[in-house]
């Protein structure tokens, strides 16, 4: 039976937390969502329409911008110049963590130092000098000397692609490393955003972070203590922004009778029908984050 890798569509991580959406100015009340549920209750709806928002936001990218570990198979030729070049589905393109390549799908060599590649804006090239191309009547290679041009060559490789948007576990003031509870993307020297409202700051990874570690060193100490519910990263704000007008417009689905302000500099004097009321937000954050789209 032949295995093969299926498409990751499936993302639990959105692109803001619960205390970003409710530290942004909305003017909408998120505390009526469940109708005569406490607290916990609302919360734990207002993270799924968080959610929701976020899967509209993956749909409308043709892909999940949140740093994310994916897989994939590709049957590709080396390029006239000797080397191979793959073509991930995503991108930015973080990390190769493996690869493994041959001209027998089931009989694949492993690059052995895959930190070795290339990182172009939408590809990976992987350069001859760390391919093996010798002559062999029993390996899984057959390329001749220089890999000839055009020869087929069948491809498995895992990578990380997208922007750094991970939740903190814990991080004091004072304090010279945090912990997350994602490690995805994070790498040594990378400048990096604590959105955490009033006690938000920058910081940037220590050059002593080991890869894929869920302690994270840094340069300079905290300035401020963070728990759970605050998120580390380098997602571009825009595309926070859009999380929010897209999760305030999916509230106002609730219904025209719902206690709702329209994106307007004055106060309505008569009632807005929801249609027209919500979809001039997601207009806007669609308008907003437009760049980010991949056409397939």
């Amino acid at each position: 039976m032949t295995v093969g890798t299926t498409p990751d569509t499936f993302h639990e991580t959105p692109y803001i937390t619960l205390a970003e959406y409710k530290n942004a100015p909305t003017s909408i009340d998120y505390n009526n969502l469940v109708i005569g549920g406490n607290a916990n209750a609302q919360d734990a709806e207002l993270e799924k329409v968080i959610l929701r928002a976020s899967s509209y936001m993956d749909e409308y990218f043709n892909a999940n911008l949140n740093a994310t570990k994916y897989v994939e198979t590709q049957r590709t030729r080396f390029t006239p110049d000797g080397f191979i070049a793959l073509h991930p589905n995503n991108t930015p393109i973080i990390a190769l963590e493996d690869f493994n390549y041959g001209t027998n799908p089931n009989n694949l060599i492993t690059m052995s130092d895959p930190s070795l590649s290339w990182f172009e804006e939408q590809q990976i090239i992987i350069p001859l000098s760390n391919i093996a191309t010798a002559y062999s009547s029993q390996g899984p290679l057959a390329f001749g000397g220089y890999g000839l041009p055009r020869q087929q060559v069948y491809c498995k490789y895992t990578y990380v692609a997208g922007y750094v948007n991970n939740p903190i576990a814990s991080g004091t003031a004072g304090a010279t490393s945090l912990t997350v509870t994602r490690s995805e993307g994070i790498l040594p020297n990378q400048k990096l955003r604590i959105y955490d409202g009033a006690s938000s700051e920058s910081v940037t990874v220590a050059s002593t972070y080991t890869y894929g570690s869920t302690t994270v060193p840094l340069t300079t100490a905290l300035t401020y203590s963070h728990a759970t519910g605050s998120s580390i990263g380098n997602l571009p704000n825009a595309l926070k922004e859009a999380c929010i007008l897209i999760t305030t417009a999916f509230i106002k689905v609730r219904g025209d009778s719902s206690m709702t302000m329209n994106i307007t500099t004055f106060p309505q004097a008569n009632p807005t029908p929801g249609a027209n009321r919500y979809g001039g937000e997601i207009a806007l954050a669609l308008d907003m984050v437009n760049k980010y789209r991949r056409i397939r």
